[in-house]
């Protein structure tokens, strides 16, 4: 049936003679498998010569699925619109116009058939729903095959139907288990198969990050891929899920995901938590910037003469006692990973400090006031505005893609923050600023390399003020990389009217005026540092690359494609511990297709 109007097909299969209209739930004209056309066989010799065969009430099948052309008149007109109506599973494109015809003018009947059927499409999308439900939630599929689901599953029917919906899904369309597990393993292997063809035609190359996940009481080590694709969108996928051996290295692992996928080694880059990895020296690693910052942070605050330590793990302690007694906090308690969701944490303790000790002193026992006492309430305020601005250059490296251009300005806007001022209002707030410009300091000449300088060069947004981020020396040394990297010709002086040339006079010509041309200004790098451009225009480093950097620098925009995709902060899997079901043997199948849905929803349009 389609609609008048829009031409657009709708949710109802008709009889031809009667004009009975039926809900299609997906089983097209199988849906009238019970109709009897009380019109019968009269219709068979009308002028419409219909496309199937209707018979009375007691015959074997209510419809012919058998259509052939050339029973029905010369007509082509006629022959199109006879091939609507079949037996067959999917219904069909398009419904008859029955231009002509005297029974156009009975009225359609809405009449259900009886029967809740449900099409192959609908059970495809219904198997591709659980699959997702599975990888997402990282629930294992046997979940959905116990009664106490299916009776939720058949309430929820009941109630959709109640609120007007017109065929519920029967129950038993619901797939199984074993249905549901092939899905996954066909899932996984387009999943495989889509990412080695992106990788492996990857000019620019691919770069890894290193995550270590512990699930079930195990540890994992996810290796996580990230590139730039051709429209210019930040993508990451996980490539490999591997068990923590003693006997694995991580060289050996990587070598399994290039191997794999088929990775360019030549401009592969990893990025790593920390030194202490049997990374091979075959491989460039970088430092991810959020763990460096957790190390830096913990070396402070132990070299602090005050306990500081020990009064976060006490506030951290006291909070989890107070969690398990059922005692109702003033603010919401959310799961605690690091330091920084400690100092979270830390901060709801300053703004509600007078409710949590009278909470303290009258619901709880005395070795908890006892604990409580022990904090100082100044030196937990000091705490938090001096854990801030670390908190903050990790919210802010985290919060976009791609953030590898930012490293280096928010590291140096850090060690601005942490700068020792005259006027500081206590001395445990000296003192940890003390430390941090001392340790900030060093660590900054092992974190940064020549790539970090170069994604500051490649950020349009600072090319005004590079003389606040780079020295005369990092900056030559940057645009040394780039030319050599982008095959551009190092700059030279031009020949002035007093040089000598070797070779004959009109060679000598030929070389003057060829280095009148060849001036610093042809060279993208130059042309690039020298332009200037509006706001709106760099506000994004991808979207300016994308668009107005490959029109005119695309030696440049080749190379900005390759550096930027690193991520400067190693990517982290949540999965809520309460839902999660599928075994550690499965988490591999899983988190790959996981990792799949999450990269098609961050390309579905946005309204």
């Amino acid at each position: 049936v389609l609609d008048g109007a829009t031409h657009l097909r709708l949710p109802y299969v008709a009889c031809y003679a009667c004009k009975v209209l039926y809900t299609d739930t997906g089983g097209g004209t199988g849906n009238m498998t019970r109709h009897r056309c009380p019109i019968g066989a009269s219709y068979r010799s009308s002028t419409h010569a219909s496309s199937t065969e209707t018979v009375e009430a007691g015959g074997t099948n209510s419809f012919d699925s058998t259509v052939s052309a050339r029973n029905f008149g010369s007509s082509t007109d006629i022959v199109k619109s006879q091939l609507s109506i079949s037996m067959a599973e999917s219904g069909p494109e398009s419904a008859p116009s029955g231009s002509g015809s005297g029974n156009n003018s009975l009225p359609l009947l809405s009449q259900h058939s009886g029967e809740n059927s449900i099409g192959d499409v609908d059970r495809e999308v219904l198997i591709d729903a659980v699959v997702k439900c599975c990888a997402i939630d990282l629930i294992d599929p046997i979940v959905f095959s116990g009664k106490g689901f299916r009776g939720l599953l058949k309430q929820i029917c009941n109630v959709s139907k109640r609120l007007g919906s017109t065929i519920s899904p029967p129950i038993e369309a619901f797939p199984d288990i074993q249905t549901v597990r092939s899905a996954m393993q066909t899932h996984l292997r387009f999943c495989a198969d889509d990412l080695k063809n992106e990788l492996s035609r990857t000019a620019q190359g691919c770069r890894l990050a290193l995550e270590t996940l512990t699930y079930s009481g195990r540890d994992y080590r996810v290796i996580h891929g990230s590139r730039i694709s051709p429209e210019w969108k930040w993508r990451s996928n996980i490539l490999g899920v591997f068990k923590a051996r003693e006997n694995e290295s991580l060289s050996e692992m990587i070598n399994i995901v290039v191997h794999n996928y088929e990775i360019n080694k030549t401009v592969l880059r990893v990025t790593v938590p920390n030194s202490n990895n049997d990374l091979d020296s075959t491989y460039r690693s970088f430092f991810c910037v959020k763990a460096k910052l957790k190390e830096i942070l913990f070396t402070i605050l132990s070299s602090c003469s005050q306990p500081v330590m020990e009064m976060l793990n006490a506030v951290d302690q006291l909070t989890k006692a107070l969690v398990e007694m059922d005692v109702r906090l003033p603010f919401a308690i959310e799961p605690r990973e690091d330091i920084f969701d400690v100092h979270q944490l830390l901060a709801e303790w300053n703004d509600q400090w007078g409710q949590l000790e009278q909470i303290i002193s009258t619901k709880c026992a005395d070795t908890l006031l006892d604990s409580f006492k022990k904090l100082d309430p100044v030196h937990m305020r000091d705490l938090e505005i001096f854990i801030l601005p670390f908190r903050e250059t990790v919210e802010s490296l985290t919060s976009e893609q791609p953030n590898f251009h930012k490293i280096l300005p928010e590291w140096l806007a850090l060690q601005h923050e942490c700068q020792l001022q005259n006027d500081e209002p206590t001395a445990l707030l000296r003192e940890l600023k003390q430390i941090a410009t001392r340790v900030l300091e060093a660590e900054k000449e092992v974190i940064m390399t020549d790539e970090h300088m170069i994604a500051v060069l490649l950020n349009p947004r600072l090319i005004r003020k590079l003389n606040m981020i780079l020295t005369d020396q990092e900056r030559q040394i940057a645009c040394e990389k780039i030319r050599s990297q982008c095959g551009f010709r190092n700059p030279k002086e031009p020949l002035s009217r007093g040089s000598s040339c070797d070779g004959e006079p009109h060679r000598k010509r030929r070389m003057f005026l060829s280095s009148l041309e060849d001036d610093q200004v042809t060279d993208e790098l130059e042309c690039y540092l020298r332009s200037q451009y509006p706001p709106h225009q760099t506000k994004d480093v991808a979207t300016f690359w994308s668009a107005t950097g490959q029109s005119q620098f695309p030696m440049l925009s080749t190379m900005a494609r390759r550096v930027l995709c690193t991520p400067a902060v190693a990517p982290t899997t949540r999965f809520d511990a309460r839902c999660a079901s599928v075994s550690p043997d499965q988490l591999h199948t899983f988190l790959m297709l996981r990792s799949m849905f999450d990269c098609e929803k961050e390309e579905e349009p946005r309204d």
